[in-house]
């Protein structure tokens, strides 16, 4: 496929970039791979960046296709940890993708009136304020998660929630006043989760239902490292499921229709999973009834 083909394909179908711009999390929840055994990303005097020039190529590729989606920053980091370093990178994207909506998926640890403030003056659109409880938790407690909900809404200068109105879910969403460009999530992962390709939470799990949720977007990581899906941890867990690679070929295009990319993607809408597949034990799509 030339380059032109591909473009015009990624184009046609891809409506988010998930991008991780880096590797640190200060948190090891036990519903996340960062809990995992062998993952350690815990130490922020060794965190690893993604390379700038790589960070600069993908959104000048973007750009020469007019992309107009949706450009998280998630993955496996939280993107608030290093402040310098989020808003030079959100200042970037917006310069070459203006007409793109960026949001950011945090755990609300960084986050005051003043760092919100200047996370939507640098250009975010949208943002997934999470309330998780503290690390080590392995089981849903409401009144904790009321208390972490409102010292968030405290650190925004935000009103705090209404614990009446939200009682008895499984996945509180919190809407925040317009100017605050978000909502503050509290879901109960034990009972309303996903199992993150098999690697945390119901392991035992075998899928026989096909996957379309991912055939939307495309995720990468700091490393360059592009997988299928947003479950996948493929520096750690799931290397031999990389689909592409931009280290290896810094053509996002040409990664996202490379043969593998294109036959994973074809067979997992199929359920035609491949001998250890991560698709085989994840849970994408597969939750607790009573949601939001």
């Amino acid at each position: 496929m030339t380059n032109d083909e591909a473009k015009a394909l990624f184009k046609k179908n891809i409506q988010s970039v998930e991008i991780g711009t880096h590797n640190y999390c200060n948190r090891t929840c036990t519903f996340c791979p960062l809990s995992v055994e062998g993952v350690n990303r815990r130490n922020f005097k060794n965190t690893i960046f993604m390379k700038d020039e790589m960070y600069e190529n993908i959104m000048k590729q973007l750009s020469e296709i007019n992309f107009a989606g949706r450009l998280d920053f998630s993955r496996y980091h939280e993107p608030t940890s290093h402040k310098k370093y989020i808003l030079e990178k959100i200042k970037i994207a917006k310069r070459y993708l203006p007409s793109v909506k960026i949001s950011l998926n945090t755990n609300s640890d960084y986050i005051n009136k003043e760092y919100h403030q200047q996370l939507v003056e640098a250009g975010v659109d949208s943002f997934a304020f999470q309330a998780y409880m503290k690390n080590g938790a392995n089981k849903f407690d409401e009144d904790e998660v009321f208390k972490r909900i409102n010292y968030i809404t405290d650190r925004l200068s935000a009103p705090r929630i209404d614990k009446e109105q939200h009682r008895n879910k499984e996945w509180i969403i919190y809407k925040l006043p317009e100017r605050f460009k978000g909502k503050i999530h509290a879901r109960n992962y034990w009972v309303n989760g996903v199992n993150r390709a098999g690697t945390v939470l119901d392991t035992n799990y075998t899928r026989t239902k096909p996957c379309t949720s991912m055939n939307k977007g495309v995720y990468i990581d700091y490393n360059g490292s592009m997988t299928a899906c947003c479950d996948m941890l493929t520096p750690e867990l799931h290397s031999k499921w990389e689909v592409g690679n931009l280290e290896k070929q810094p053509n996002i295009f040409l990664n996202y229709t490379s043969k593998f990319y294109t036959k994973f993607r074809e067979r997992i809408t199929k359920a035609e999973w491949y001998p250890n597949s991560p698709c085989i034990k994840c849970k994408r799509d597969v939750r607790g009834s009573q949601a939001r």
